[in-house]
């Protein structure tokens, strides 16, 4: 079983071209786990987690500290030389200061059709973070629906949500 993850890992970008061409859809670059994968595959596009690939990261080190971690400079790398030219956008949601500074040298440097930052509530176990991470939801939301030109609606939204839970229940069993 997992030689066929590391398969899926190795050949992730030709899995997203071909999923892309076959399909006619579009593919979001992930920065975090955190992203709302049920907004993405309730407009019908493709959330493609951004990895790096354990190579020399020699084209980040003019636009990202050397100290910053190494996947974060990885990560730069790999938008840097071209690994992920199949993206039609990219999003962040606020996790580390480190990540977000490879997002923002990819998004001056690797310009996307769509890009989107997602602020999280610094404290999320606050009274107002439900709220606030509600909000920036709503924020990222309309965006994307302009973008798109499309709104999204409940259906959209509840197909979204049904095909990122069986994908959680099914990562689930895996570690069960």
């Amino acid at each position: 079983m997992f030689s066929q993850f590391k398969d899926w890992y190795v050949n992730r970008h030709d899995y997203a071209r071909d999923w892309k061409e076959r399909t006619g859809g579009k593919v979001m670059g992930c920065f975090c786990s955190y992203a709302p994968e049920e907004i993405l595959v309730a407009a019908g596009w493709l959330p493609a987690r951004v990895l790096g690939a354990h190579e020399a990261q020699d084209v980040a080190e003019k636009h990202i500290f050397g100290m910053y971690c190494p996947f974060c400079r990885d990560v730069l790398a790999q938008g840097l030389k071209g690994r992920y030219k199949y993206l039609s956008g990219i999003l962040l949601t606020q996790s580390c200061i480190h990540l977000r500074q490879s997002y923002m040298s990819w998004k001056k440097h690797v310009p996307m059709d769509f890009e989107h930052y997602i602020y999280m509530p610094m404290k999320v176990q606050s009274p107002s973070a439900t709220g606030y991470h509600q909000t920036e939801l709503d924020k990222f939301r309309t965006a994307f629906e302009e973008y798109n030109g499309k709104k999204l609606t409940d259906a959209d939204l509840d197909r979204g949500i049904a095909v990122v839970n069986e994908n959680r229940d099914l990562m689930r069993q895996v570690y069960e």
